[in-house]
């Protein structure tokens, strides 16, 4: 009764065991059916006892690093040269250049770089290689290398192809890594990449100034950013809000998914120094405390706030 004082009611055919026994025109019936199995069906009672009380305010989300910069702590032994930080649900794994994770359940890794082209598979908690595959050596020298899901690598490098991989690993054994397509539309060396599964997205960087956008899906080129005026060094993909950030030399590039360039900003404080890795932070969509965080050549880490019109 209070529902229907307050006009909090969907339409009655909507309602569960009611809507469509009641249609007899075949044709409101398949519409009514049309419409719940899009919408869903409005069950009659959710609950038959009186709803529990919150017990409490839900704990709070702690608060993201870049809102206290000054109480960052360094470790007391430096890493081996980093290649990858993945932060995982209960821990972060660090991994050492020119090595991927590829599959977290698995503790797998991917690793490439080696004088004759191949590549490996390892275990990061073991750090024991158990896998070495030939599959790479006829693209030439690996540069860089993304795995958007766990049978999924992508690998580029000096042949400017982009080459998408499918892989199958059970109980640390490769048991399948083909080549599904290779990518081409770059003229020089891939220099960097990122994927994003959830947007479809592959974005490659190279020394031809320029990055391209493929979809993931159809492995097909999208669009490609321009305008650069020198290597790309870094490119990152904000899932929240599907915004590319690609940076040459000290300058940090701002795109939207459809290639359009919404900003460009020197990172420099100082000395002109090259950006070698970028990131986002994606707290919230809404939240314009959000940054863009760079790494550049000369240690220093520099954090960039998103303001309007970007």
């Amino acid at each position: 009764p209070a529902a229907l004082e307050s006009v909090n009611t969907f339409h009655p055919y909507f309602y569960a065991l009611r809507g469509h026994q009641e249609a007899r025109d075949p044709l409101i019936k398949s519409t009514i059916l049309g419409y719940v199995s899009n919408f869903g069906q409005i069950p009659k009672q959710l609950f038959t006892k009186p709803h529990p009380k919150k017990e409490g305010p839900s704990p709070p989300h702690p608060t993201p690093f870049f809102f206290s910069l000054d109480k960052l702590k360094t470790t007391a032994q430096p890493f081996r040269p980093v290649g990858q930080i993945a932060c995982l649900e209960k821990e972060v794994v660090i991994l050492e250049s020119n090595r991927l994770l590829l599959s977290p359940s698995l503790s797998c890794f991917f690793n490439w770089g080696f004088p004759d082209n191949s590549c490996t598979f390892g275990n990061y908690t073991t750090e024991k290689t158990f896998a070495v595959c030939e599959s790479l050596c006829a693209w030439g020298p690996t540069t860089c290398a993304v795995c958007p899901n766990p049978t999924t690598v992508i690998t580029a490098g000096s042949s400017t192809v982009v080459c998408v991989w499918d892989v199958v690993i059970n109980k640390d054994k490769v048991t399948h890594m083909k080549l599904r397509q290779p990518l081409y539309g770059h003229t020089e060396v891939v220099t960097c990449m990122t994927a994003s599964e959830a947007l479809s997205l592959v974005v490659s960087g190279s020394s031809d100034l320029t990055c391209i956008l493929w979809d993931l899906e159809e492995l097909s080129y999208i669009t490609q950013l321009v305008g650069h005026t020198s290597r790309i060094s870094a490119v990152a993909i904000n899932e929240l809000t599907g915004e590319i950030a690609s940076c040459a030399g000290p300058l940090l590039y701002l795109w939207t998914m459809k290639g359009q360039l919404l900003a460009c900003t020197d990172s420099s404080c100082g000395p002109r120094a090259d950006i070698l890795c970028v990131s986002f932070t994606q707290r919230h969509e809404w939240d314009a405390r959000n940054v863009v965080a760079t790494g550049c050549a000369d240690g220093i880490i520099r954090v960039s706030i998103k303001e309007e019109p970007f």
